[in-house]
């Protein structure tokens, strides 16, 4: 089977990279995105600091959400989300190949491809803003590590909001719900520091707060070693939760498969 998920990564790879336009749109809205942030949180706190952030941190705070906001968001969900509302599923399920283990591998073809343009973005952006930098070197290796850990977290969080075009037979909306969700609860809009203690906690109970706040936390040194390595335990755990979980939901929504037209 290993040939089979790298066989249906290296597709899924080779897709995302022929749309170059579309690829490097991508990237250049984030780019965007992180100079707005850069302007605004400047203005906000100056010579200061604002949530324990003084200005080279939050810079490194922003840069880090650029890069991890880049991976979260370039692979293959519609393409799966297209394969339930176009019918397509009912082809995959004659396949001897398991459904979600297909997705998976098309889904990290697709992040990875991003990889290169995400990199040279964020080197780009240090190098011409100069945040701050690592807390400690073993603080840098534990942020790569949790950066890795996006990967499978991302492909669960997405798989599972796929899942909802069994019942709803639409998507945008849920892409839409998602992106909101993500892009507040990981951080990447307002930092968690900067939230009322009860939604800090709401927070940190969902699996979108490893996207941003986790990688940030450890690079800025906001936790130790061992805070750190449970940081990244919570990442694993919830990747593995929704990997089983999003299982479970399978099982019960593939009965509600229709096709139309026959």
């Amino acid at each position: 089977m290993a040939s089979v998920d790298v066989a249906l990564a290296t597709i899924s790879f080779k897709r995302k990279i022929a749309y170059k336009t579309t690829w490097l749109f991508s990237i250049l809205f984030g780019g965007w995105s992180l100079l707005a942030g850069l302007a605004v949180w400047s203005h906000l706190i100056g010579d200061g600091e604002l949530g324990g952030y003084d200005w080279p941190a939050m810079k490194a705070y922003l840069i880090i959400g650029f890069l991890t906001s880049t991976l979260a968001w370039a692979g293959a969900d519609w393409e799966m989300a297209n394969r339930i509302l176009d019918g397509l599923i009912a082809v995959d399920l004659t396949k001897p190949i398991d459904f979600q283990r297909a997705r998976a591998a098309e889904y990290i073809g697709g992040m990875t491809a991003s990889v290169p343009a995400a990199i040279l973005g964020t080197v780009a952006a240090v190098l011409i803003f100069q945040p701050a930098a690592p807390a400690s070197p073993l603080a840098a290796a534990l942020t790569v590590l949790s950066l890795l850990f996006i990967f499978p977290l991302a492909f669960g969080v997405n798989y599972l909001a796929t899942m909802a075009c069994f019942v709803t037979q639409r998507y945008l909306g849920i892409q839409w719900a998602r992106d909101c969700f993500l892009a507040f609860f990981s951080g990447m809009m307002v930092p968690l520091a900067l939230m009322p203690g009860w939604l800090q906690g709401i927070a940190w109970g969902l699996p979108f707060v490893h996207f941003t706040t986790t990688p940030a936390s450890i690079y800025l040194g906001r936790v130790d070693a061992l805070g750190a390595l449970g940081l990244i335990a919570a990442e694993a755990a919830w990747a593995l939760g929704l990997w089983f979980g999003t299982r479970l939901v399978w099982n019960r929504l593939v009965k509600k498969v229709t096709v139309h037209g026959g």
